[in-house]
């Protein structure tokens, strides 16, 4: 079975730092609880000191996760590890992830 959580969390990293432009050093890192194809819990960095933004952020991150078919939801007692994001290794493909995850959401 493909995992495309990587991939997806970039596309969400991506959109958000777009929608974000005052949050250039904004990066997703997602926790993942073992045997389960969606996400525990989503950290947020590069909004260190505003703890409101940060909160809403995370909560946009989910909520998009969401929308595009991910479970998102820390269930206690259970190990989990840590996804970094696939990220836009140029401008060109950032243009390509924004067009691909704006169709996804519509």
């Amino acid at each position: 079975m493909d995992d495309f959580r990587e991939r997806d969390l970039g596309q969400v990293e991506t959109y958000l730092r777009r929608q974000n432009p005052d949050l250039p050093r904004l990066r997703l890192i997602a926790q993942s609880h073992y045997s389960s194809p969606g996400f525990a819990f989503i950290i947020v960095l590069g909004v260190d000191d505003d703890t409101l933004r940060r909160r809403a952020t995370r909560a946009a991150a989910t909520a998009l996760l969401q929308q595009i078919g991910y479970v998102v939801e820390l269930e206690p007692g259970r190990d989990v590890y840590e996804l970094v994001p696939e990220r836009p290794r140029s401008k060109h493909e950032e243009l390509m992830i924004l067009s691909v995850f704006q169709n996804r959401i519509l």
